[in-house]
């Protein structure tokens, strides 16, 4: 599938909205100008997964959308409607269930099993293999005792079940449940002794696999003839109530179950994040890359997706090496990597990619419609209201902390026992505290200010050399009672220019648990946590930054234009806190500070009864009236559930792993009691009215400088027209794709007045977004990596509020910033033209030497000017 590359469109597929679904849209996606439909992932998955993510054979597409007959018939409809496929693949990650039949075989056979190289485990050394599953809804003892552990039969084959969740019984274990038989059989007892004493073996030679392997055969022999007999149900039928068998049966699997809370203390595996459903594979074996790839190299070869969309590298143990594989794959295609990037960090020059999914430049585009002259306002307002910390700085060292100490506990011990055996191994450093290495090493990871390095075994770039010196000296300078040997052996292992095998394996394993750490406690706790302005509070950005000077943005323009010029470039995605159209409305409030302020004083007092006997909870509050204010209009159950979420992502003073209720019921009777507040839901709508239309201005400004800039843009399902959505699952709701395919058809007459008089249908959007597309298809040239983005600077006295570049020689965006507070008096201001005339491809008006805003902006609030003749 080759083909120019104008536009990406992002659909989320699962049971409800399947290939065969999606194959209905693609008409109206070659219609609005769409060059590449990017598909979440489509392997098979978990059944009834809403996202794909959890994969569970990979070398089939999902039955849930339709499988391979569908996935045939999606890719013929594309081709015939001129689209290529941009696909979301999973490399770092499987399903840890019973779904996933090579994790199942691991835990039936464990290192007899072909597939237990597969996942990355961390079993102590010299210790017999078993695998921590944190599953159970309490601990083991009184799972057993309430009677949750239950044993049955499944496809011939006993299994243990925990309501929803079943594992399998391995062959070890068959003769202590077969002895509760009436008639237990005594001539199959010899393998059975055998299968549990290689269990106790930590490293199982060729000769001890050969062994098993019989005498697994033989096991299985003897199971099939007790089922036959009726004896394997009689055996099963004897555990029910019978605590100790069942205990006893358990004792001898390779897996030991743990009731959930367990997880960060006895987790053995790597997860996804903190998700002990989601197992790390080990994708630096090449076997691994073959078997989880095949599917997708068929694709490949028969021409049937353009570009690869690379979930989460960062867990990987060498992205590098995974990328070089995935290139000589896909030699044509685009590759695009899931990286987020800290404010000044930049994607790797040796990596064969084609950029990163855009998070960067939703990071900085996002800031464009943020006023920063009245921070000091918009911080000493929150500090007052909340009484929470703005030290931002200090806020993420605590919620790093906090997840290093709880949920990677496991980790972090694995991580101190490989730095000691280390520094055992050299007499210089042999007598390092293990008590103070272990708190150097957290102490590191907390001051790592990048999601992660990534150094091979003879490779470390100048730049993370340097990174990784500042953040051991950052890690020292709080921690004075630490002995200064510890961190001088941390920094001279991390930064040695050759690694030992065990260095190596160190400091992989060090550079996979920063990502996850930074990931739980930046954006998955510290951004629910510091809520002075929430739309900062995105995927990839930087919540404590507020505004963006237009230099530094053409700067980071420039440079993509230079190095990436193919970067996908988002403004929403699947992974947002909230979409594009929420963060320009409440951006506004950095404009009015002030009358927001006083808005918060005022609906604090008008709602003060609604507390009730509660005591307030200013942060929730403060929460509340932002997501009101942004995703206005919602509905009471919507921002319910959005609130639930955000103050378990918080973590104050409640969380998913020990949720309060009754803190959660004042809450959920505060939001349905505001609802009920006809004073409150009035003054509310007075405030928000006269930000609609600014917030839509900044939403297609920012559309248009996605659409013309050095890139791919890309389109996140349903925001071609105002999406108002909060976090997932609430931006993965159905998209009313006939009422968009009909403006779509409509919009082909309309012109930049009609479209205008009709503001509220989201028209202007989709109008637009055609419009610029199909100029993108039609002059190509101008949109090549050789046209290069150039700055273009206003005068006068409103000059920092018109924002304007250059694409190439024909090509001239003009946007402006901050029109809430500028009241419609541009004044003097103006934008000096290259010489010819201009023609704006929106209204037909055609311009030389000067644009005048208040000329340029009468019809349409943005504007793209085309060469005249050109």
């Amino acid at each position: 599938m080759s083909g120019k590359w104008i536009a990406s469109y992002r659909l989320q597929l699962h049971a409800g909205f399947p290939l065969a679904e999606a194959e209905h849209v693609l008409p109206y996606l070659a219609d609005l100008g769409i060059s590449h439909v990017y598909l979440s992932p489509c392997l098979q998955a978990v059944p009834g997964s809403q996202h794909g993510y959890d994969v569970t054979d990979p070398t089939r597409i999902s039955e849930d959308l339709g499988g391979e007959p569908a996935w045939a018939s999606f890719v013929d409809c594309a081709r015939s409607h001129d689209l290529r496929i941009l696909l979301d693949i999973v490399p770092n990650h499987m399903s840890a269930s019973e779904h996933n039949p090579w994790w199942d075989h691991v835990l039936t056979h464990g290192p007899f099993s072909e597939f237990a190289e597969y996942f990355d485990f961390r079993v102590r050394p010299h210790q017999p293999f078993r695998v921590h599953v944190c599953s159970l809804a309490r601990p083991y003892g009184d799972a057993i005792e309430a009677g949750e552990l239950t044993i049955e039969i499944a496809h011939g084959r006993p299994r243990v079940r925990h309501y929803e969740n079943t594992w399998p019984l391995g062959p070890a274990s068959w003769g202590k449940l077969l002895s509760a038989a009436p008639t237990p059989a005594a001539d199959a007892q010899c393998c059975f002794g055998e299968l549990e004493r290689l269990q106790f073996i930590d490293e199982p030679d060729a000769k001890d696999r050969i062994a098993y392997a019989g005498h697994a055969a033989q096991a299985g022999e003897a199971l099939a003839d007790a089922r036959k007999r009726g004896r394997l149900q009689d055996a099963v039928d004897r555990t029910r109530g019978d605590k100790e068998l069942v205990n006893s049966v358990l004792q001898r699997q390779f897996y030991v179950l743990h009731g959930w809370k367990l997880a960060g203390e006895l987790g053995n595996y790597r997860r996804f994040f903190d998700i002990g459903t989601l197992s790390g594979i080990r994708m630096e074996l090449p076997e691994v890359f073959a078997a989880t790839h095949a599917r997708i190299e068929a694709m490949i070869v028969r021409d049937e997706i353009a570009g690869l969309r690379v979930d989460h590298p960062d867990g990987l143990r060498e992205p590098l090496e995974y990328f070089k594989r995935l290139r000589a794959l896909l030699p044509k295609g685009r590759i695009y990597v899931e990286k987020i990037l800290e404010n000044d960090e930049r994607l790797k020059d040796d990596w064969p990619i084609d950029g990163s999914v855009g998070y960067e430049f939703l990071a900085k585009v996002n800031r464009l419609w943020m006023d920063d002259t009245r921070t000091d306002v918009l911080t000493s307002t929150y500090s007052d209201f909340t009484g929470h910390s703005v030290n931002f700085a200090a806020l993420v060292r605590e919620k790093k902390r906090a997840i290093v100490e709880s949920t990677f506990c496991a980790d972090h011990e694995q991580l101190t026992e490989a730095a000691l055996e280390i520094a055992r191994a050299d007499w210089k450093t042999r007598d390092l505290s293990p008590r103070q290495l272990r708190e150097a090493l957290a102490r590191l990871i907390i001051a790592l200010p990048v999601y992660r390095t990534y150094r091979t075994l003879n490779t470390l770039h100048d730049d993370e050399k340097r990174t990784i010196t500042e953040a051991v000296q950052s890690a020292r300078i709080g921690a004075p009672e630490i002995d200064a040997a510890i961190f001088d052996f941390l920094a001279a292992l991390l930064t040695k220019s050759r690694l030992s095998e065990a260095e190596a394996d160190f400091v992989a394993q060090w550079q996979q648990l920063t990502p996850a750490v930074m990931a739980k406690g930046v954006e998955d706790t510290t951004f629910y946590c510091y809520d002075r302005l929430v739309s900062c509070n995105e995927v990839g950005s930087q919540a404590s930054l507020i505004g963006i000077s237009a230099g530094k943005f053409h700067e980071f323009c420039h440079s993509l234009s230079d190095r990436w010029p193919n970067n996908l470039l988002a403004t929403s995605t699947h992974d947002n806190k909230r979409s594009e159209d929420v963060r320009t409305r409440i951006s506004i409030l950095s404009e009015i500070p002030e009358r927001w302020a006083e808005a918060l004083h005022l609906w604090s007092n008008l709602n003060a009864p609604v507390w009730q006997n509660h005591a307030p909870d200013r942060h929730a509050e403060y929460l509340l009236y932002q997501t009101l204010i942004g995703a206005w209009p919602i509905d009471q159950e919507r921002c319910w559930q959005y609130m639930l979420k955000a103050c378990r992502e918080a973590k104050i003073k409640t969380s998913w792993h020990e949720p309060n209720y009754a803190y959660e019921e004042s809450i959920r009777a505060f939001v349905d009691g505001v609802f009920q507040r006809p004073d409150f839901i009035a003054s509310l709508q007075r405030f928000i009215d006269p930000l609609i239309l600014p917030g839509r201005i900044n939403s297609l400004a920012q559309t248009l400088i996605k659409m013309v800039v050095p890139g791919v843009p890309d389109f996140y399902q349903g925001t071609e027209l105002w999406d108002l959505s909060l976090v997932d699952p609430d931006n993965r709701r159905p998209v009313d794709f006939e009422l968009r395919a009909a403006f779509a058809r409509r919009a082909r007459s309309l012109s930049a007045a009609d479209v205008a008089a009709d503001w509220d249908s989201g028209l202007p959007k989709l109008w637009m977004t055609a419009r610029v597309l199909a100029i993108r298809r039609e002059r190509a040239e101008d949109f090549s990596d050789q046209s290069k983005y150039q700055p273009l600077i206003a005068q006068g006295t409103h000059l920092a509020r018109l924002f304007a570049f250059r694409r190439g020689e024909n090509l001239i965006a003009v946007v402006p910033r901050f029109i809430m507070s500028l009241g419609g008096e541009w004044g003097d201001t103006r934008l000096p033209l290259p010489g010819g005339a201009w023609r704006n491809c929106f209204t037909g008006a055609v311009l030389q030497r000067e644009a005048i805003p208040d000329t340029l902006f009468n019809s349409f609030p943005v504007a793209l000017l085309i060469r005249y003749g050109a």
